[in-house]
């Protein structure tokens, strides 16, 4: 049986790679046959397609994952139940390139599960599990137009800069957070590609085609310096500003003032290496504007660093700092709480198990990985969460309320998560991960009104990709 599988998963390119066999002349001269030439995968046939004037690829995407959560679940913590839950999502997509500079992506996404007592009836609009068939993304991207620095990409698609942090599309979630009918701007440059921004996040409908936007405008800059390296040091910086604006005059500021929402976010991001050991990277964003009546003042702060030990496993330990500003006051009319901005929050970068966002947030990470193989990764990670200002409430990641102390006697200990996980790389389409998660609650939530019990996550995914 194991034998089977092996042959099963096994790349057939690397399966007919091996040294090509001698043979004797019948004088006896030993000679070496002509190599065999790498067998194609048969899915090597979908890439490349002449039609037309350009060619055509064809891509798939399945993913399948069980898990079983207790005393938590997408929507709460302390639900004091556990549940199962098994997920598929499967993406069907077809690019054509008019030659090496321009491209038309056409993908669909279906996304469905099972098991959960979470049912479809539970849910009022959005679903984070289920979408039925509908387009994920279809746009046009030129770059280089005229072997110019300038291009563009128009349509429906997904943002993704950085780590995800400021711009990511929630790739953890069945149906993925962030879709957007946007159009990007081009330059690029020997010094820094940069692109302008302009976009509508779309509404996911379970049922129904997704036309429809959240009342905001998106718009933007993300500018990407190019990286400076010697044989000791790199670093490669950005900038960027997002903004957000919500004109439909029916937010309501601390004081119960009815307004627009008005949102700037101004940053910066690096990231490089330290004589091929060191790592480290780090992001810092302001945010200032008008929400109703009120000012917006918030800071959000990432600093992170790792080693990479030269042995066998290539061991890396990491640590990782993470602040979210948060509102002492909900009186004095100025909003301080730190907003997620577009940024993809089951990144699993504040933890796998999503009981926190970017938003009134501490975050001290530690984590330990190894590499027994080149195809197996297994790694630790631990989190200390605390409320940045125990005023302010314990955001969920939905990013809703989940407990305040308006009074702040209970503190700011929020829990520590506890997370253990493994990826093998089966073959060059079949990608495994798993892994087990805990959150232990801290002073905070023992504190405040609900369960202050352990909540527990176990998880099984198997990704075939084209």
């Amino acid at each position: 049986m194991a034998l089977a599988w092996a042959i099963i998963t096994a790349d057939p390119a690397l399966v007919f790679s091996q040294n090509s066999p001698v043979s004797s002349s019948p004088s006896g001269e030993i000679r070496r046959a002509a190599p065999l030439q790498k067998a194609s995968a048969w899915y090597d046939s979908l890439k490349g397609i002449p039609l037309g004037p350009g060619t055509l690829d064809i891509g798939a995407n399945v993913r399948t994952r069980y898990e079983f959560t207790d005393n938590f679940n997408v929507r709460a913590y302390g639900t004091e139940d556990d549940d199962n839950l098994l997920l598929l999502r499967t993406r069907l997509s077809l690019d054509y390139h008019f030659g090496k500079p321009a491209h038309a992506y056409v993908e669909m996404q279906d996304a469905r599960y099972w098991l959960s007592d979470l049912t479809r009836s539970k849910f009022t609009g959005s679903n984070p599990f289920y979408d039925e068939w509908d387009l994920r993304q279809a746009f046009l991207e030129w770059e280089h137009i005229a072997r110019s620095p300038l291009g563009f990409k128009a349509g429906r698609q997904t943002i993704t800069y950085g780590d995800r942090r400021v711009f990511g599309p929630g790739e953890w979630g069945n149906v993925g957070r962030y879709w957007w009918d946007a159009v990007k701007l081009y330059l690029d440059t020997d010094l820094v590609k940069a692109d302008i921004l302009y976009g509508r996040q779309i509404v996911s409908e379970p049922s129904h085609f997704n036309d429809k936007h959240f009342p905001y405008h998106m718009a933007g800059v993300y500018a990407r310096f190019r990286e400076f390296t010697n044989s000791h040091f790199s670093v490669q910086p950005d900038l960027f500003y997002i903004g957000r604006y919500d004109t439909h005059g029916n937010l309501k500021d601390e004081k119960g003032r009815s307004g627009d929402e008005i949102r700037h976010t101004f940053g910066a991001r690096v990231e490089g290496k330290v004589c091929n050991a060191w790592d480290y990277y780090g992001t810092v964003a302001g945010q200032f504007g008008t929400y109703g009546k009120g000012d917006i003042e918030a800071l959000g702060i990432i600093a992170g660093a790792g080693y990479t030990f030269k042995t066998d496993w290539s061991p890396r330990l990491g640590a990782e700092f993470c602040y979210a500003s948060g509102d002492g006051d909900p009186t004095d009319g100025v909003r301080n709480t730190f907003d997620n901005v577009y940024g993809a929050i089951d990144a699993y970068v504040y933890g796998w198990m999503n009981v926190v966002p970017w938003m009134n947030l501490e975050d001290y990470q530690a984590s330990f990985t190894v590499h027994p193989t080149n195809k197996l990764k297994v790694w630790v990670e631990y989190n200390c969460f605390r409320l940045a200002d125990p005023n302010d409430a314990w955001y969920y990641s939905t990013g809703k309320v989940m407990r305040k102390d308006p009074t702040g006697m209970a503190g700011r200990d929020l829990g520590h998560e506890i997370n253990l996980l493994g990826q093998l790389k089966v073959s060059k389409t079949i990608d495994f991960l798993a892994g087990y998660g805990c959150f232990l609650p801290g002073s905070f939530v023992r504190k405040t009104p609900g369960s202050d019990d352990p909540a527990h996550w176990v998880f099984t995914q198997l990704t075939f990709n084209l």
